[in-house]
């Protein structure tokens, strides 16, 4: 007999718990060692797929903060505008003077009368395409057919109204100060008025300067901005909308679930595609340009309806004429 407090039992106890421990251990090894299996051969194309259309997703996330900027512009040009336009307005409704109070010259009336219409209708012209391109191009951006090709299209239209509405808005100012001063002159006497003119046309001079001075500091030219489009990913934008394109989509025997079709990809009507090796070949001859660059375009179109190997020598002998 062992007692339960003897050398012996201690030390079977002990190597029983180590022996537990080490078939637990033996046991946890298989779960610990099943990990998630890296994707199949197969799979790839999807995992490309899916970077491209990260990237794609990233420009246009860019593009949408040149909307939102331009949008913003418009909508500060607008209420400023507006105010103006509210001022000159009051101008027009105000009634001449009588003419036994004051004889004024009919030039100087025709003048004041003509500049306050004029900067009225400049700055409602403003407003008015300021509130439809900040409608329109963030409408064509989000639900245009032809996808990234009409958000492209929606920031060019941005920029390129930006100059003209911001020439609208500073020349009405401009002509709404010199209205302002013509009605000093007709409503006021002569002595009153030569005081009023002359702090209104040091403004006028300064608003012109600083206008033109800080322009020319600031405003970038079209070669020199930086622009949110991704040159490299245009051959992509001709993808168009998938869920639209399967669910009109006949097929050309049974239908798109048949499986006698080898697939499909909506494009758009203006997309057409090109080979990889054309695009080579017009890159290879813009860089080495030459006379003969346009009957070798007219060659190289015609090696569509070639077979594979005679198209590939007779690419080869193209290029090697080119590079002589």
């Amino acid at each position: 007999l062992k007692l339960p407090g003897s050398p012996c039992a201690t030390a079977r106890s002990g190597a029983r718990r180590r022996s537990d421990r080490i078939g637990s251990a033996g046991a946890a090894v298989p779960k610990r060692a099943r990990r998630r299996r890296p994707l199949s051969g197969s799979m790839l194309h999807v995992q490309k797929n899916r970077l491209v259309t990260n990237v794609a997703v990233s420009q246009v996330e860019i593009r949408q903060m040149e909307i939102d900027w331009y949008c913003e512009n418009y909508a500060t040009i607008t209420g400023q505008a507006a105010m103006l336009a509210g001022f000159a307005f009051s101008q027009l409704t105000t009634p001449m003077p009588e003419a036994e109070e004051q004889e004024t010259p009919f030039f100087l009336e025709f003048a004041y009368l003509f500049l306050t219409c004029t900067a009225i209708g400049l700055e409602l012209s403003a407003i008015i395409l300021s509130s439809s391109l900040s409608v329109w191009a963030p409408s064509l951006a989000l639900k245009g057919k032809q996808g990234t090709t009409d958000l492209h299209k929606a920031v060019d239209c941005l920029r390129d109204y930006q100059i003209y509405v911001f020439m609208y808005f500073i020349v009405g100012w401009i002509l709404f100060f010199i209205s302002s001063i013509c009605q000093v002159w007709i409503y006021f006497r002569r002595r009153v008025a030569v005081v009023v003119t002359c702090p209104l046309l040091c403004f006028v001079i300064a608003i012109v300067w600083y206008t033109v001075s800080i322009t020319a500091k600031l405003r970038l030219r079209e070669a020199d901005a930086v622009a949110g489009k991704i040159m490299h990913l245009q051959p992509y934008e001709g993808i168009g909308d998938l869920d639209y394109g399967l669910s009109t989509y006949k097929g050309t025997r049974g239908g798109l679930g048949s499986g006698e079709d080898n697939g499909f990809c909506p494009v758009h009507e203006s997309f057409q595609p090109r080979l990889a090796s054309e695009r080579g070949r017009e890159i290879q001859m813009t860089g080495m340009g030459g006379p003969g660059g346009g009957s070798m375009n007219s060659r190289a179109s015609n090696q569509q309806t070639m077979p594979p190997g005679h198209g590939s020598q007779q690419n080869q002998r193209l290029l090697m004429k080119a590079q002589a």
